[in-house]
C-alpha cells in the first residue's frame, strides 16, 4: 500500500545500503516483466488450439455448480483464513482488531500484484505506525506464516497419501479437515501454558484451513474441465502453486504458478494423464476468479485502510500538540502534604 512505504523505508535502511537496495529494485522489476510475459504465454498457449479451446469452454458451460461456486468464492475464503493467520501472529506483538487485519490483507492482497510487492511492505509499514509494532516483529510473523503454510502442506500431503485415487469429492473434504479437529485440541491445551504459543496454534489452524480452500479450489477447477484428478495430484499441484506465490519477484506468482501447475500435473501419476494445456487452463481458471474478487475487494480495502490510517495519524497528532500545551508544573506550585486541595488515593 502506498502509505507508510517511504517512512518505513526511511526507518529500516541505513546509509550505504541504496546501492543494495536499487539492485533489489531492478531486479524485481526484471522479474515482474518476466512473470507477465509467463503469464501471456500461458494464455497465447491455450487459445493456439482452437479444438481445446471450444472443448474447455464446452466443459466449463456445463461444469458442476459445486465446483463454480468454490472456483468463485474459494478467493475470498483464502483472503479471511491467511488474515487471521497474520492476525494470530501479529497479536503476539501488539494491539491489532482482526477486521482491521483484514482489511490490511485484503489491500495488500491487490497491491502485492504490482512490482516491488508493495502490499507486503505497506502493511508492515502500517504495523509501525499504527499498531507500534517494530519491523521485526512483523518480518517474523511473516516466516511463521511461511513455516505454517510448510507444516500444513506437509500435513495435506501426508493425508493425500492415505486416500484412494478414487475418492469422492464429500470424503475427500471431511478427512481433508479432520487435522482440524486435533489442532484445536492442541491449541486448547497449548493456551494453558502460555498465550505466545495459544496464537502460534491459532495461526496454525487458519493457516491449515487456507491450505485446504486450495486444494479444494484445484479440484474444482480441474472439474469444470471435465477432469478428475487424485488425492495426491491435488496436494502435489497445491504445492508448487504455494511455493510459486512467494517467489518474491512476482506478485501471487504471476506466471510462475500457471506453468508450475502444468508440468507439475503432467509429471505426477493419476488416474488419467493431465495434459499441460488443460492443467494450464485449471490454474488460469483461478486465476481470472482471484482477479474478479482481488480487484473490487483490494480497492475497497485499500480505501479503508487508507483512511484509517490518515484517522490515526491525526489523532496521534492532536494528542501531542494538546501535550506540548500543558503547563509544566514545578515542584513548588504542588499542594504540600496536608493543606487544603490535596487528594488521596481512594481506600479499596
Amino acid at each position: 500500500m502506498g502509505l507508510g512505504i517511504d517512512s518505513l523505508n526511511g526507518s529500516v535502511m541505513q546509509d550505504g545500503d541504496d546501492d543494495r537496495s536499487s539492485k533489489r529494485s531492478v531486479k524485481r522489476r526484471v522479474g515482474f516483466v518476466l512473470g507477465l510475459l509467463l503469464l501471456c504465454a500461458a494464455a497465447i498457449y491455450l487459445i493456439t488450439d482452437p479444438s481445446a479451446l471450444r472443448e474447455f469452454a464446452d466443459h466449463i458451460s456445463h461444469a458442476p455448480l459445486w465446483a463454480t461456486l468454490l472456483v468463485l468464492l474459494g478467493p475470498i475464503l483464502n483472503l479471511l483464513f491467511v488474515s487471521q493467520c497474520l492476525w494470530a501472529l501479529n497479536r503476539r506483538h501488539g494491539q491489532i482488531e482482526r477486521l482491521e487485519m483484514l482489511m490490511l490483507v485484503g489491500s495488500a492482497w491487490l497491491l502485492n500484484h504490482l512490482p516491488m510487492r508493495p502490499g507486503l511492505v505497506g502493511r508492515i509499514g502500517y504495523h509501525a505506525k499504527v499498531n507500534k509494532i517494530r519491523v521485526r516483529d512483523s518480518v517474523e510473523a511473516s516466516i511463521w506464516s511461511a513455516i505454517h503454510a510448510a507444516i500444513a502442506n506437509a500435513i495435506g500431503l501426508g493425508l493425500a497419501l492415505l486416500m484412494s485415487p478414487t475418492i469422492g469429492m464429500g470424503q475427500f473434504t471431511l478427512l481433508l479437515a479432520s487435522p482440524l479437529v486435533l489442532l484445536l485440541i492442541l491449541t486448547v491445551l497449548a493456551e494453558t501454558k502460555s498465550d505466545q504459543l495459544g496464537l502460534l496454534m491459532r495461526a496454525l489452524i487458519w493457516r491449515y484451513a487456507d491450505l485446504l480452500v486450495w486444494m479444494l479450489r484445484y479440484a474444482a477447477a480441474f472439474a469444470m474441465l471435465g477432469v478428475h484428478i487424485t488425492p495426491v495430484q491435488i496436494a502435489l499441484i497445491t504445492a508448487v502453486s504455494q511455493i510459486a506465490q512467494i517467489i518474491p519477484i512476482t506478485g501471487g506468482g504471476l506466471g510462475f504458478r500457471e506453468w508450475g501447475v502444468g508440468l507439475t500435473a503432467t509429471m505426477t501419476p493419476g488416474i488419467q494423464g493431465i495434459a499441460m494445456r488443460t492443467a494450464v487452463g485449471a490454474d488460469v481458471i483461478n486465476r481470472i476468479a482471484e482477479t474478479i474478487i482481488v480487484i473490487p475487494v483490494g480497492l475497497v480495502c485499500t480505501a479503508l485502510v487508507a483512511r484509517r490510517f490518515k484517522a490515526v495519524m491525526k489523532q496521534r497528532a492532536f494528542e501531542q500538540g494538546s501535550a506540548e500545551d500543558q503547563p509544566v508544573g514545578h515542584p513548588q506550585d504542588q499542594d504540600q502534604p496536608g493543606q487544603p486541595g490535596q487528594q488521596y488515593p481512594p481506600d479499596h
